[in-house]
């Protein structure tokens, strides 16, 4: 008995993500006719495939150099590897990790990373309520608040921060960036995963920092978008929801750039500060932090005041120490620490979108996934888990062998993006919860997601 598929190879070695866009998974149930499972969807078998050559990336049999950069005659590192800013190729966040690390015009680069599941990109952008789209937010209207801000997370502070806001009984926004510093995938490192839906679940609002806080003034127009979506798409992974509120690293994003139009046509409402924390400038400097602090709240009027403040919870001295002091103080004159969107009376239903799921079908069992240039890839049938986590390892070595050879990326990266989605269902799948998928391929769905 198979199961269905959604799209198909309509002619022999033809590359159908050439022609569709590229897929994303779902969860869903197998569907269903009167007469029992829903009839299979034609897929082309595979063909018996021809080994293909494995040569280097510039075409010559020799090994790549181990040096690369601007620097060192522009060389490039072979693919997986990275080109580190000191001009060695290797991998590891020494090598691949962004913003400060990586150069990505010499090799890959984490940014280039795409997470699997659904493509919010042509989702519809409504805009309601009334925070403005695409203006700067730079303070709150409500009086007697504070919107506590916090950048660059998750990281190692973020779980000790969330105990100390909920034994204050305050909230928080979290500027959320996808995959920083070398961090990894938020989506797919379960810590982050976890801390994320922990923010969630304890009334936190959470907001986009961007993939991998690439300078957005400096960044053409389509890559912003790309920036956007692609922390939208590892967000819905985690919350099957992703927000309407982001900041701009280093809060860079003007109008002369065209950034603000184009947060606007992605329906974001885009968050300053109203006072600086400065804890980027002396992170191990508390007494300079709480200083400024009460310098600040010292000029702001006790009973109709309110202030938005920045910080970063990957600076511990100020994600903890200064919360601490920032708590103590606005205790002290009656003011309650509250999300951005709280503070600007803004509800709830309106910090987030919901992704626009298209209906699934299923992946037929031996149907051919991709087919280019003598590559013919099939998924590994599974039913229990432990076979589905096998059959991916199987499929990532594909990926592998895919680019050490002379098949073309877009395939490769096709391919590479299945594996991708099926290693998050996998780890979703076989739980001891209501609904919970079985991890069988017949639930596994692939989509015309792009």
């Amino acid at each position: 008995m198979h199961a269905s598929f959604s799209f198909i190879l309509l002619a022999s070695g033809a590359f159908a993500f050439g022609q569709f866009p590229l897929p994303f998974y779902a969860p869903s149930r197998r569907p269903t006719t009167s007469a029992g499972p829903a009839a299979t969807f034609w897929a082309a078998p595979c063909p018996v495939p021809a080994p293909p050559s494995l040569v280097a990336r510039d075409g010559s049999n020799n090994p790549p150099d181990k040096t690369c950069g601007k620097n060192r005659g522009n060389r490039k590192c072979p693919y997986p590897e990275c080109c580190s800013n000191a001009g060695f190729c290797g991998t590891g966040k020494e090598y691949c990790a962004v913003p400060n690390t990586c150069q990505s015009e010499f090799g890959r680069c984490d940014s280039d990373a795409t997470p699997a599941g659904y493509n919010t990109s042509a989702d519809d952008r409504s805009l309601t309520g009334d925070v403005a789209y695409g203006g700067i937010v730079s303070n709150c209207r409500l009086p007697k608040v504070i919107a506590l801000t916090y950048d660059d997370g998750p990281s190692e502070n973020t779980e000790e921060l969330l105990d100390l806001l909920k034994e204050a009984n305050a909230h928080a926004t979290f500027f959320v960036s996808g995959n920083n510093n070398g961090k990894g995938a938020i989506d797919q490192t379960p810590r982050w995963t976890d801390a994320i839906k922990r923010m969630a679940e304890e009334g936190h609002q959470i907001a986009s920092h961007g993939w991998s806080h690439a300078d957005l003034d400096r960044t053409p127009s389509d890559g912003r978008k790309l920036e956007m979506v692609k922390n939208e798409r590892a967000l819905s992974n985690i919350l099957n929801k992703y927000p309407t509120y982001m900041r701009p690293p280093y809060l860079r994003c003007n109008n002369e750039t065209g950034c603000l139009r184009d947060m606007r046509a992605l329906g974001y409402h885009v968050v300053s500060y109203s006072f600086d924390s400065t804890d980027w400038m002396h992170g191990n400097d508390l007494r300079a932090m709480t200083e400024a602090f009460d310098g600040v709240l010292q000029r702001v009027e006790p009973s109709e005041g309110r202030m938005l403040l920045i910080q970063h919870d990957t600076i511990r001295m100020s994600a903890i120490d200064l919360t601490k002091h920032v708590l103590e103080r606005i205790s002290q004159r009656g003011w309650r620490a509250v999300t951005v969107g709280e503070c600007l009376g803004d509800e709830p239903d309106n910090w987030y979108r919901t992704p626009q799921w298209t209906s699934p079908s299923s992946t037929a069992e031996h149907g051919c996934l991709v087919s280019n240039a003598g590559l013919y890839e099939r998924l590994d049938t599974f039913k229990t888990k432990e076979e589905c986590f096998k059959s991916n390892i199987k499929c990532r070595r594909r990926v592998s062998g895919c680019m050490k050879s002379n098949i073309d990326d877009k395939t490769c990266g096709a391919l590479r993006d299945i594996c991708n989605a099926q290693s998050l269902f996998c780890a979703q799948c076989g739980r001891q919860e209501k609904n919970a998928l079985a991890c069988d391929i017949g639930y596994f769905n692939v989509f015309n997601g792009r």
